[in-house]
């Protein structure tokens, strides 16, 4: 147990071991606005539910005062401490190195709590966090894609793009029971952190960036099980612009998830992949030129219908971007297994319905619903043909 652990009195915690400490790690980069009020906001959720606990906030090379004021906080009494990165690491060497730092000496049925400095998520979460780790899980995460949950203050084309890649990862390289890739704020069981850091070493945290948690969950991916808590994103309680690129980004994750499938284990044919999504494109756009082209030939006879549409430059733009799209077709289907390569064909029917939209057509009903039963079946089939099953531990 950690030297500056505090135990509260009040008799509320959670059902785990007596003698279980929860370690909290902070990654913090000039979050002097906030560290603060975090603390306070940690000391009273912690004692409130009867938690023996300590915090570290690792400093990543912060320009102001973020380490001066978690040391005032440890002086008046509050079990935090600090460690300072020289010069600014990036938000992945921050995490692994505050990962750790808190392994180390921690007993494997300890927990270590993470989550962002900057009160866009309220330690009040973690109670319900701690409850999913008594019932045998080993990485919990608090997500923003669960009933109950939300966000708060986020741009929508910020939660557009974060529903898209969490749907993208779902399908190349899903994890059992997690929806929330990428939220930092996760309870992870001590053991299941010290098998990540003997298996892969410093390989364990090789991202620089905000793709780190994602690379923690892909590494854990077979050797750990995952839950979830639905939780509310406060974004309006930021007090500090935001540091996320959000293209750089999601690159990374796409790189991330190509790394950790070459590692061992069934490999992601990830150029594959790419080749098939190109693949739908051309092969949806064909089928819009096709539509712009034809909207005015009917009623007539077979031969002048043939004529006119070859005389016609989308007709034959079309027609080319189809025959493209085909040839791409029989590569893919040569190197896919047939449970991916069928939805992602069937997801081009997604995007010829969305371009409908989008050009003013008046779209049916019934071509809505086939796009949402084919959004659905995709998730669906990459979910039970990828996804391993690690049993949580009987609690």
């Amino acid at each position: 147990m950690s030297e500056s652990a505090a135990r509260s009195e009040s008799g509320q915690g959670t059902s785990g071991p007596a003698d279980r400490v929860i370690h909290w790690v902070l990654p913090a980069y000039n979050e002097s606005a906030s560290i603060a009020d975090l603390l306070d906001r940690i000391v009273e959720v912690s004692e409130e539910h009867g938690l023996t606990y300590d915090v570290l906030v690792v400093d990543d090379g912060s320009a102001d005062d973020t380490g001066d004021l978690v040391r005032q906080k440890a002086d008046s009494g509050v079990p935090a401490s600090v460690i300072r990165n020289e010069p600014n690491r990036g938000l992945g060497y921050t995490i692994r190195r505050g990962l750790l730092e808190a392994s180390a000496s921690a007993r494997p049925d300890d927990v270590i709590v993470t989550l962002d400095a900057d009160l866009t998520q309220d330690p009040k979460y973690a109670p319900s966090m701690l409850t999913k780790i008594d019932e045998g899980y080993d990485v919990v995460v608090a997500s923003r894609y669960r009933p109950g949950s939300g966000v708060e203050g986020l741009s929508a084309l910020r939660t557009f793009l974060s529903y898209g890649a969490s749907a993208l990862i779902a399908l190349v390289r899903p994890i059992r029971g997690l929806r929330d890739y990428s939220c930092g704020f996760r309870a992870y069981r001590v053991e299941a952190v010290q098998k990540g850091f003997r298996e892969f070493g410093d390989d364990f945290v090789s991202e620089r960036g905000f793709a780190c948690m994602l690379e923690i969950a892909q590494r854990l991916r077979e050797i750990a099980a995952f839950a979830e808590v639905p939780f509310v994103l406060r974004y309006d309680a930021k007090r500090k612009g935001s540091a996320i690129k959000i293209i750089p980004t999601i690159g990374a994750y796409f790189r991330v998830v190509a790394k950790v499938a070459g590692s061992g284990g069934k490999r992601v044919p990830v150029a594959t992949l790419a080749l098939a999504f190109t693949a739908v494109f051309l092969g949806a756009f064909g089928q819009a030129f096709l539509r712009m082209g034809a909207q005015d030939l009917g009623g007539i006879q077979a031969r002048q219908l043939l004529i006119d549409a070859i005389q016609r430059p989308e007709i034959l733009v079309g027609l080319g971007l189809y025959a493209v799209s085909s040839v791409l077709w029989l590569g893919v289907l040569s190197r896919l297994e047939l449970s991916i390569a069928y939805p992602l064909g069937a997801s081009g029917y997604v995007l010829v319905v969305l371009l409908a939209a989008l050009s003013g057509e008046s779209v049916p009903l019934l071509r809505w619903g086939g796009v949402a039963l084919i959004v659905l079946g995709v998730l669906l089939v990459g979910w039970l043909g990828a996804a391993p099953t690690v049993e949580p531990r009987r609690a």
